[in-house]
Formats: structure tokens, C-alpha cells, sequence
């Protein structure tokens, strides 16, 4: 995998030396959750670990499920994964599916709190229940997490405006995104425009919409973009399960090379798209990477260690010019 570009590494370190330095106190049991993972009683052993897919369609969270699984063998743990069924992201199902962890004695949990307020209440029930919870790419230390794994946001939506800028610095582009609370997308939103109004002014969001997590919507409000806003000359799907639609309305419009595509994650469909160039390249979040450190953070928990708020992966822009091998 190539790493992050020179230019773009200082501010990388600069976001993950910020973030990792929050920190507080909190416990495992009790009635209140505070903002740390440091635990005040008695650690638990880790026999058990759950992972709660919020996604099984998508692809990039079966990565995680794969790392994760491989990395709780290696620490002699059973790994159990569940997750919700259907083609869009189902939270109640998530909470449910959480909860049953809960009762099925799980020692530990791996979940993605998409709309943190929404989580809150189970994973203080996790919490309470002495169980360590880690969480992926969402959430916060108010939830009742004891740490979050997973992608900055803000760097990738700057990674991907860098990668845009470099053949479209006047882009103006559509955003197609989950919800107004989903915050990894907000911050992804955030890090995409402060880096092209510093890097690139002409480059600007000239339409946002959101999915409201059902993906079947993503053909209707991309075509409904396009029309409302002929100037538009790339379309910036947030959610994975968007990027199909997102190439498909440029295609019905004759517009393939014309009206740019960038997206998340390196899935082999999107590398597929590249190559034939329906789509210019996207930011990889490295989702093998957050199930394999979900787990370290686990391990590290069950010994007693503080960590910091927020543990970082990998981002990378790919597109045809450094597109890896297979």
C-alpha cells in the first residue's frame, strides 16, 4: 500500500498527535460513563470477542470481519461476528444485535455507533456490564466507548480533495452522504472543503444531499443532482453503496469522463471502475487495519492500559496512477 503523500503526512501527524491526546477517567462498572478507558475495577478476561457489522453488503466491513477474526484467534479468542440483513444500514438492528451480545455473555465488542446519541444507552449496558467496548469509525467518548479505531475523517476527505485538485482544481462537486448526524461523514465533509479552499479556491461543494441510510435512493437524488445543478462536474458518493449509482447516472447522461467520480474505499468493484475509468480514484481507509488494531485495543484494555480517545488507520488516495497490484 502506498502511504500517504509527503505533503500531506504533517498535517496527518498533526490531526492524530491532537486527537490521540484527549483523555479522561471512566469505568468499567457503575451507573455513569465518563470519557476514558482507564478501568477502576476488576479487569475481565477475554474469552469472547463480538463484532457488529452495520453493513455485511458492503464489502469493506467484511475486511474488518476477516482482520478482526484472524487477530482474535491469534490471541486464543472465539471470534463471533453478526450483523443486520439487508441492503442498507439497519441501526435498531445494530442495537439489537449488540444487546444480544450483551446476553449471550460476550467479553468484548466491536461496533460501528453510526448516530452516537442512538448507541448511547447499549453500550453503557455493555459497559456496565463490565464488557469492553471499542468502536469503529463513529462515536464518541460520551457514548461510553473506550476508544475509537478507525479513519480520520477529516484526512481522508483531504486526501481526496488533493487527489481531485490534481486533475480538476476547479471541480465543482455533488455530495451524496448518509445522514446530518453521521459523523465520520461531517468531519469527511469538513476536511474535504477546508483543504480546497486552502489548496484549491475554485474548487467548490456546490450540492449536498443525504441517503438517510437507505441505498436504494442514491439513483433518484444523483439523477435529481445533475439536473439541478448542470454545472456540476464530479460527483463525491460518501457511503460505498453509492458509488454504483453515482457512475450509473453519469453514464445515462453520456457524460463518462466528462462528469468525474470520486468515492471511499478500494473494494475490487471500485478497482474495476478505475481501471476502466468510470471512476478517478478513491481515499482507502483501511478497514483491515481497523479490525486487526480493534482487537489489539481489546487486548490492551484487558491488561489494564489507557488509551488514547481515537486510534488511527491508514489513508490513501488511489487512482490509476498508483492503483496496487492485486
Amino acid at each position: 500500500m502506498f502511504s500517504i503523500p509527503p505533503r500531506r503526512a504533517g498535517i496527518a501527524t498533526l490531526a492524530i498527535v491532537a486527537i490521540a491526546s484527549l483523555s479522561g477517567c471512566s469505568a468499567l462498572s457503575g451507573g455513569s460513563v465518563a470519557s476514558s478507558s482507564a478501568p477502576t475495577g476488576e479487569l475481565r478476561e477475554v474469552k469472547t470477542i463480538t463484532y457488529v457489522n452495520p453493513a455485511p453488503f458492503y464489502p469493506a466491513f467484511d475486511d474488518v470481519g476477516q482482520c478482526f477474526a484472524d487477530a482474535a484467534k491469534e490471541n486464543g479468542w472465539k471470534p463471533v461476528e453478526v450483523g443486520t440483513s439487508g441492503g442498507s444500514v439497519d441501526n435498531q438492528g445494530a442495537i439489537d444485535l449488540i444487546s444480544q451480545a450483551i446476553a449471550n455473555g460476550t467479553d468484548a465488542l466491536v461496533v460501528f455507533p453510526t448516530i452516537p446519541e442512538l448507541f448511547t444507552p447499549v453500550i453503557q449496558q455493555a459497559r456496565d456490564a463490565g464488557i469492553y467496548v471499542v468502536a469503529q469509525n463513529a462515536g464518541a467518548p460520551s457514548t461510553g466507548q473506550q476508544t475509537q479505531v478507525g479513519t480520520d475523517a477529516k484526512e481522508l476527505g483531504a486526501l481526496i480533495a488533493e487527489g481531485l485538485g490534481a486533475t480538476d482544481p476547479a471541480a465543482q462537486v455533488g455530495i451524496l452522504s448518509g445522514t446530518a448526524s453521521t459523523t465520520p461523514h461531517v468531519q469527511e465533509i469538513e476536511g474535504f472543503t477546508e483543504y480546497a479552499a486552502e489548496h484549491f479556491p475554485e474548487m467548490k461543494v456546490v450540492a449536498s444531499d443525504y441517503t438517510n441510510g437507505d441505498s436504494t435512493k442514491g439513483p433518484e437524488v444523483f439523477s435529481n443532482m445533475l439536473t439541478a445543478n448542470p454545472g456540476i462536474t464530479v460527483l463525491f458518493p460518501i457511503e460505498g453503496t453509492s458509488v454504483a449509482a453515482a457512475i450509473a447516472a453519469v453514464n445515462e447522461r453520456g457524460a463518462t469522463g466528462t462528469i468525474k467520480v470520486v468515492a471511499n474505499d478500494l473494494t475490487d468493484d471500485h478497482r474495476a471502475a478505475i481501471e476502466n475509468g468510470t471512476l478517478l480514484g478513491v481515499g482507502e481507509q483501511g478497514w483491515c487495519e481497523s479490525g486487526t488494531k480493534a482487537v489489539e485495543a481489546v487486548k490492551q484494555l484487558s491488561e489494564g492500559e489507557t488509551l488514547p480517545d481515537f486510534i488511527p488507520t491508514t489513508s490513501t488516495w488511489y487512482d490509476l496512477s498508483n492503483l496496487p497490484k492485486k
